[in-house]
């Protein structure tokens, strides 16, 4: 037995709020013309809602009433008057039947659906557009893996609607059956409907409506269209409700690889076409239910067809690790040996183009064994192709189909112009026309077939503009005895107005001559309806009008524009070597001695010259005395020629800065600008500079006061310049070094002299005194931190001592109070700030003499307050 994947064929599964509507799964509402109404111009129509429940859930039973709205087109007022619905009985309950499982199904699920009939009779006056017959409710069951689902008002529910067209004629109907369909696992679900009208139907998904305003299963009056459309969630969307499944546009058949265990909301388009007119459409939204069972099984693809090549792949669609063995006939006895396989998923090359008969059989001779005969049609040479003429808003866009194809016709065309604004964007003419409202860029898409079965879908993205790039020569000036010639570019035909002195009106780039001013415009038609102008203002003269600049003279070396007064287009100016762009209207001179500069303005034919005359006077002479150093505190007078005038800046120091020599006593280094002004012709001044250097030479002899003891060699230590010089000599090593030692048996005094390299000079003293006793510290046993200036410090006095190690006081519990190795730097009687009382203090100190021997005291110190 040949096992297959189960089909859905009209169950519409909606889904309401569990305990509320969560039992009805789905329904559909159908028309049917019965004939001319009781009233003159009326027909009457028969009306059915099927409404479809699970009888596995709990809660509300199947309706035993609902309200049904009928809406006129032409205004959308609800028929025969505002909030009157119609109250339907329930006319009949039956099972819904449910195909069989394949043989080796295992997990199989349960499935027991029921269908309510709603049916009534109604007669609708005759007008312009038709009806809407709509039946709303609440409310999606929780948990769809494709949609969001959302409680109350404005949530997400259902609303199933026909659309009765002015013309007589039936709506398509479903067939009713049930089926199972497995997780991951290949399934064709055929949606295949009839029309009693015997019109010819493409299919195609859409976008499911959610419920309006209802809140619960209970009845409301329906809501007028147009309707909302569900929210896809989870990277679906109504055209791909079953991820990568695709829906059959001749047949209903949705095919693929069901997606994972959950409900999924899927709506398919009808639309009924009575001899290429369409007539109206159908849709129908649905829930699948994949469930978690599998089966073994032999599945080929109804549609194969090779347009491509002579290599076919095959594969079995039923991929259930129940299948173990594969055996395939690929029926072409042409190939000899080569046509069968046992492979997986073999490969064959077909010996010649035709329509060949392939099966497969899996587990062959054993258990849960399925075999599948399909045909295989081979065409290579298949080429999809589109074109179209126009672009633009508001006008029809002419598409062709460009298919060709080497074995068979094409037949078959279904175009969809991409278009979001609209619901009628596709045709299924073979050349047909659409119009756009509003720019952007829109995917075209063609699925195009042949009588040999092959099938292809291409995509070409339209730009859809305002109006045709289109663009024309800028304003213009013409002399009124020449011609001039105007561009224009665009795609498309071209008319010129006026048609005034202009040799071809029709041509891109058309030769005028006109003898006044004259706005030429064009307009361009891309195809009818897509047009665009713009137009170019040609100025017409008799003369060029010149007036140069008047004679002028500048500083020599500087540079001058040439400036004219014009109305020319061109221009030469000669010599051209002293300007940079001798075709310039008015360039840069440079570079001049007196120099007469002669231009030649044009318009085509038409010119016109002129002369300006440049002449050049150097710049002042301008001369300051030479850079100087200064030894601070004395003045300097500067000095400065070349000019009658004189300006130094800065002013700073200076007693007068406009004279050519004042007098400045600066205590820092600066420099002076000098502007020198003449009055032989040259506007603008000359600069000259000075720098008058300040050396300010502080003498530093040491320490004031120095105590050594007698015989103690005592380091001296000078600083303030380059050169240096004791006095008097007695006792030093050397009198002409910064840092000579003494050696001395009673007071001295020295001066030190210092002096720069500019012969800037100061003297400092230092007094030497001597003490005839050994070299130590001496440290007083008290100290008075009042104020008063008189021992208001404790430290240390050093007696021939180089330097302090450290010096510290501490209390009496060893907390260090005072720390320090800067001889003569004592401590004032306070710890962070804050003096402490009268007591006794421990020290400590440690310094080395003259002749490196550290010497290390301690002691006691009394704080008096």
């Amino acid at each position: 037995m040949k096992a297959s994947v189960l089909f859905i064929s009209i169950l519409f599964f909606c889904v309401f709020q569990p305990c509320k509507a969560a039992h009805i799964v789905g329904g559909e509402m159908i028309y049917d013309y019965l004939g001319p109404g009781s009233a003159a111009g009326s027909s009457q129509y028969r009306i059915t809602l099927k409404l479809f429940r699970d009888q596995l859930t709990t809660g509300a039973a199947m309706p035993s009433d609902v309200w049904i709205g009928i809406f006129n087109n032409d205004n959308n007022s609800q028929f025969p008057g505002p909030g009157q619905k119609y109250d339907i009985q329930k006319s009949d309950e039956e099972s819904v039947s449910v195909n069989p499982f394949p043989s080796c199904i295992t997990n199989p699920p349960t499935l027991d659906y029921h269908v309510g009939i709603f049916t009534f009779t109604v007669d609708l006056p005759a007008n312009t557009s038709g009806y809407t017959v709509t039946y709303q409710t609440c409310c999606r069951i929780n948990n769809l893996e494709n949609v969001f689902n959302s409680q109350g008002v404005g949530g997400t529910g259902s609303t199933y609607s026909c659309v009765i067209p002015v013309v007589t004629d039936h709506s398509p109907q479903f067939a009713t059956s049930i089926d199972a369909i497995c997780r991951n696992k290949p399934f064709s679900l055929r949606f295949n409907a009839t029309d009693q009208d015997g019109d010819s139907l493409a299919y195609s998904f859409a976008p499911a409506y959610n419920g309006g305003t209802a809140q619960n299963s209970g009845n409301i009056n329906p809501a007028s269209p147009p309707y909302g459309a569900v929210s896809y969630i989870n990277n679906y969307s109504f055209l791909t409700p079953l991820g990568a499944a695709t829906i059959n546009a001749n047949t209903g058949v949705i095919s693929g690889i069901a997606p994972d265990v959950g409900r999924y909301v899927v709506c398919v388009d009808v639309q009924s076409f009575r001899k290429g007119v369409l007539m109206g459409t159908h849709r129908k939204d649905f829930i699948v239910n994949v469930t978690d069972c599998d089966f073994a099984g032999a599945q080929l693809d109804p549609k194969s067809v090779s347009c491509d090549g002579f290599d076919v792949s095959f594969e079995n669609d039923n991929n259930s690790p129940l299948n173990k063995t594969f055996f395939w006939t690929f029926g072409d006895p042409g190939s000899g040996t080569a046509d069968t396989s046992t492979l997986l998923s073999p490969t064959h090359v077909y010996s010649d183009t035709g329509v060949f008969i392939y099966k497969l059989v899996v587990n062959r001779g054993l258990q849960c064994s399925d075999s599948a005969t399909q045909i295989q049609k081979v065409y290579p040479g298949f080429f999809p192709g589109i074109d179209n003429t126009g672009r633009c808003i508001n006008s029809n866009i002419q598409f062709r189909d460009l298919t060709k194809t080497n074995y068979g016709t094409v037949d078959s065309w279904r175009w969809d112009f991409g278009d979001p604004t609209a619901t009628g964007d596709t045709s299924l003419k073979k050349n047909p026309t659409y119009l756009y409202k509003t720019t952007g860029n829109y995917p075209v898409q063609l699925t195009v077939g042949s009588d040999k079965g092959c099938l292809k879908t291409i995509i070409d993205t339209l730009s859809i503009i305002d109006k045709p790039v289109f663009s024309v020569t800028n304003d213009t000036l013409i002399c009124s005895i020449d011609d001039l010639q105007l561009n224009a570019t665009g795609t498309g035909s071209i008319v010129w107005t006026p048609a005034y002195r202009i040799n071809n009106p029709n041509s891109f780039a058309p030769i005028v001559n006109p003898k006044v001013t004259t706005t030429y415009t064009a307009t361009l038609t891309e195809t009818p309806g897509c047009a665009a102008s713009q137009s170019v203002l040609v100025n017409v003269v008799d003369n060029v009008t010149l007036k140069t600049a008047n004679d002028s003279t500048i500083c020599q070396t500087d540079s001058v524009r040439l400036n004219v007064f014009s109305d020319g287009l061109h221009y030469l100016w000669t010599p051209s070597a002293f300007v940079d762009n001798d075709t310039a209207k008015s360039p840069l001179a440079f570079n001049l001695a007196k120099t007469t500069f002669k231009v030649i303005a044009s318009i085509g034919k038409c010119n016109a010259a002129g002369n300006i005359t440049i002449s050049t006077v150097p710049y002042p002479n301008a001369r300051v005395n030479a850079d100087t150093t200064l030894c601070f505190p004395a003045s300097l007078q500067l000095f400065a020629s070349g000019g009658i005038s004189y300006t130094w800046s800065p002013a700073t120091f200076l007693n007068n800065a406009n004279i050519p020599n004042p007098i400045t006593a600066p205590s820092q280094s600066i420099r002076y600008i000098v502007a020198v002004r003449d009055n032989l012709g040259c506007p603008k001044p000359a600069f000259d500079t000075v720098l008058v250097n300040v050396e300010d030479i502080v003498a530093d002899a040491g320490p004031r006061d120095t105590i050594v003891v007698v015989g103690q060699p005592l380091q001296l230590t000078g600083t303030g310049a380059e050169s240096f010089f004791w006095s008097p000599g007695f006792g030093l090593s050397n009198q002409n070094i910064p840092n000579p030692v003494a050696i001395l048996s009673d007071n001295q005094q020295y001066v030190l002299r210092v002096q720069s390299a500019a012969g800037c000079s100061s003297n400092d003293t230092i007094n030497v005194i001597v003490y005839k006793v050994k070299p130590g510290l001496y440290v007083p046993n008290a100290f008075t931190p009042d104020g008063d200036g008189i021992n208001d410090v404790f430290k240390p006095v050093p007696i021939g001592m180089k330097a302090i190690n450290y010096f510290r006081v501490y209390d009496r519990r060893g907390k260090l109070l005072f720390s320090t190795s800067v001889q003569n730097k004592g401590w004032d009687g306070t710890y962070k700030g804050a003096p402490l009382d009268s007591q006794v203090f421990v020290w400590i100190v440690e310094g080395v003499d003259y002749q490196d021997k550290v010497i290390f005291q301690k002691g006691t110190v009394t704080l008096i307050r």
